[in-house]
C-alpha cells in the first residue's frame, strides 16, 4: 500500500514538477515521502491490508457464486436461442419452415412468342 501512494505521489510530483520546475518537483517529493512514510499512515495502510487478508476468502466465494450463476444464465439463454432444451427453456412452439420455392423451367424454343423452335 505504502509503495502504491508514493508511486502516485512521484507521478504527480514529476506532472507538477514539469511545470513548476526542478525545486517544486523536488518539495512534492519530499512531502510524499514524508505522508509515506507517517506511522499514522503506516498504521493505516497495514490495518487496511489485514482487513484485505481476511475478507479475501468470502469475497472470492461470493465472486465465484456470482460467476456460477452468470455462466449458468448465459448456457440458458444460449440454449433457448439455437432451440436446444435445457432446464430452464422447454419451449414447445414450433419453428416454422419457410415454404418450398416454385421449380425453375427453362424456356424451349417454341414457347416464347417470337422464339424459332418451328
Amino acid at each position: 500500500m505504502g509503495k502504491a501512494t508514493l508511486v502516485v505521489g512521484l507521478a504527480a510530483g514529476y506532472v507538477l514538477g514539469t511545470r513548476d520546475g526542478r525545486e517544486r518537483y523536488e518539495q512534492i517529493k519530499t512531502q510524499a515521502t514524508r505522508f509515506v512514510q507517517d506511522p499514522r499512515v503506516q498504521r493505516k495502510a497495514s490495518q487496511a491490508q489485514d482487513l484485505a487478508k481476511e475478507k479475501a476468502p468470502q469475497a472470492s466465494a461470493k465472486i465465484a457464486d456470482a460467476a456460477h450463476k452468470a455462466g449458468d444464465k448465459a448456457a440458458s439463454k444460449v440454449g433457448r436461442d439455437t432451440g436446444t432444451a435445457t432446464e430452464s427453456s422447454t419451449s414447445t412452439t414450433p419453428v416454422p419452415t419457410p415454404p418450398p420455392s416454385a421449380p425453375v423451367v427453362a424456356p424451349t424454343p417454341g414457347s416464347v412468342p417470337g422464339g424459332t423452335g418451328e
